[in-house]
């Protein structure tokens, strides 16, 4: 079913996101062990400075939404240091009381291991909450979500489709109604709370570089977002999605792509490529481990990973199949934005014209900036980029 909710195509909306890092942990630490995620103790992790740095994120939030931000966009992730949101439905809660006008887009949910039920009644909830401000991505979530749920890798992606039809289907069908899948199987489905949003909260999908990501959201209708792709790879993958849109019988447009890029915003350039230094933050360590931890066999299609192989996927400053990329090099490209209000407007308005994405994605934040550089930065987004980024036109997609 190809979905054809009503989205913005004017001008992009801009997100806020931050991982939520626990700043604490540096190179020292991390290269005592052979793994960065399941190997890496989380004897590290100190609650006591976790809730100073909690409340320093809701800070952000806040300031994000009073400021100008269309939306905040928030994620999950398990046993990494690196973010420290291992449920993005508590997030998206605090979000959703914390702040007025933002939508609150939640990129997303791991579907494939759950339970479907109680994720369609969170989402409903939440959409609640917010007042109908709920965006509800959907994610297969890393190899390492999969392996600690104590699932068979080559199960997920059949597992998350089956969860995606039927969340949908808990609310838009009227329940009670059984359910007999292959993997989920519920002789009552009777969800009470139902989506303020009418017919359902917008579905996003995430990526970094497989197309077949792109099928799968393009075929649906579920706008993309690209999660920090070069450039030229990421036009690729847009092409992919508008090619297969038009297989399917509709028009893709900017309401169905979207950007994620590092950005910090300072009063000068020089202060703020000082301060994004931190965005290389222990980047070579975040996937190290052995094979199976990053890429179980079954987890990937082969297509998968010789489309990794062949192109630059995430600047993170590695890559799994690439050579190291520099900080320096990763500004060049336009992959980290740092700069003055006015440097950044302009760097982000090259993207725009590129890319015509309906939706960007400033992840804002990583290791251990200091909280005041990063709502100096919110505020300069929000009181001068912001404003000059909704004056761009954005191009239709041939």
């Amino acid at each position: 079913m190809v979905d054809q909710l009503k989205r913005p195509t004017e001008h992009a909306e801009i997100y806020w996101f931050s991982e939520q890092p626990y700043g604490h942990v540096g190179e020292e630490d991390l290269k005592k062990f052979d793994s960065g995620r399941l190997g890496f103790p989380n004897t590290y992790f100190d609650p006591e400075k976790a809730a100073v740095l909690y409340n320093q994120y809701h800070e952000q939030y806040q300031l994000a939404d009073e400021v100008g931000f269309d939306g905040i966009m928030t994620n999950e992730h398990h046993a990494s240091y690196w973010c420290m949101k291992p449920a993005v439905n508590l997030d998206a809660a605090v979000i959703a009381k914390l702040t007025k006008k933002v939508k609150i887009a939640i990129l997303g949910n791991v579907i494939s291991v759950g339970d479907p039920i109680r994720m369609a009644e969170e989402i409903a909830m939440l959409d609640c909450y917010s007042g109908g401000r709920i965006i509800s991505g959907f994610v297969r979530g890393t190899a390492v979500e999969t392996l600690l749920s104590g699932q068979d890798p080559t199960e997920n992606f059949a597992r998350f489709q089956e969860a995606h039809d039927l969340i949908i289907k808990c609310w838009t069908d009227p329940g009670p109604f059984r359910h007999e899948g292959q993997y989920f199987k519920y002789r009552v489905v009777n969800p009470w709370v139902k989506p303020m949003q009418n017919p359902r909260p917008d579905i996003w999908f995430p990526g970094t570089g497989s197309p077949e990501s792109v099928v799968w959201a393009a075929t649906h209708g579920h706008p993309y977002m690209n999660l920090g792709a070069l450039v030229e790879t990421t036009e690729w993958l847009k092409q992919i999605y508008i090619d297969t849109a038009k297989e399917v019988g509709y028009k893709a447009g900017p309401e169905h792509f979207g950007y994620l890029l590092r950005c910090v915003v300072a009063d000068t350039d020089e202060k703020a490529i000082e301060i994004g230094r931190e965005f290389m933050w222990t980047a070579d360590h975040r996937q190290k481990g052995p094979r199976e931890h990053n890429d179980p066999p079954g987890y990937q299609s082969r297509r998968a990973v010789e489309v990794k192989r062949s192109r630059p996927a995430l600047g993170t400053g590695s890559s799994e199949f690439g050579n190291p990329t520099t900080y320096e090099e990763l500004q060049a490209v336009n992959n980290i934005i740092v700069g003055s209000p006015e440097t950044v407007t302009r760097k982000f308005s090259e993207i725009i014209d590129r890319l015509s994405p309906g939706y960007i994605h400033i992840y804002g934040n990583e290791g251990a900036m200091k909280h005041e550089d990063t709502m100096r930065s919110i505020e300069l987004l929000g009181k001068e980029v912001i404003p000059a980024l909704h004056e761009i036109k954005l191009k239709t997609y041939d």
